[in-house]
């Protein structure tokens, strides 16, 4: 995987400036394939851990912002749903491994991904792990809405802002800042019994139009 390479490239780095003798380490590298520079909108599908078939339930957009580095390999920055209304977080990639969390439903609703990328059958980068969505009450532990299987499939670009706007150049509060703007902006995803839905897994959720593109693929 290319997580383990990224390690292995990282201690051989430390090995050899220790031997010259170069205490300041070096520039960090952006892991390639990442979740932003060659399209940063992906669709994001969970399937229920506790169904034996691993039933579908729902598939969002996911828009992932201009990222910082974080060590000698990684790449860490925010993440909002153009789906999904209210529902934004962190991501951080090292290698062929994304991490992400979020909020949703004014913060008491949340997520939890782990998610590796690899070649997949499709022309388009994906990958394939686990999400978790739980909610802070009730229940002593909260309430824990499903642990899923989840494939996520890179679909193009998200709109980033007034046209000109380079907020790759923003601080990174200041782009956490702008992710929730966005997110704030999301109609409501609707149910098909019209209702909006409460949560971004939802199995209930009217599917999205350009789903149909993706389902044999």
């Amino acid at each position: 995987m290319r997580s383990l390479k990224c390690r292995t490239a990282i201690l051989g780095l430390v090995l050899f400036l220790g031997i010259v003798g170069l205490g300041r380490g070096a520039l960090a590298q952006a892991p390639k394939p990442n979740v932003f520079d060659d399209g940063n909108r992906w669709l994001i599908t969970y399937y229920n851990d506790c169904d034996k078939v691993h039933s579908e339930w729902a598939t969002q957009g996911i828009c992932f912002l201009p990222y910082q580095a974080c060590g000698a390999c990684g790449i860490t920055g925010a993440w909002y749903s153009d789906t999904f209304p209210d529902w934004n977080g962190r991501y951080m990639q090292e290698g062929d491994r994304i991490l992400m969390h979020g909020d949703y439903a004014n913060n008491v609703g949340h997520d939890g991904m782990v998610i590796e990328l690899f070649a997949g059958t499709s022309p388009r980068d994906e990958g394939a792990g686990q999400w978790t969505e739980w909610r802070e009450a009730p229940g002593f532990y909260g309430t824990t809405i499903g642990f899923g299987n989840t494939r996520l499939r890179r679909v193009g670009k998200c709109h980033l802002g007034a046209p000109g706007a380079d907020i790759s150049r923003m601080r990174p509060e200041e782009i956490d800042k702008l992710a929730q703007e966005f997110s704030s902006k999301v109609a409501p995803r609707l149910r098909k019994d019209g209702k909006p839905a409460e949560f971004p897994a939802d199995p209930e959720q009217v599917p999205l139009k350009e789903m149909k593109g993706y389902e044999r693929q």
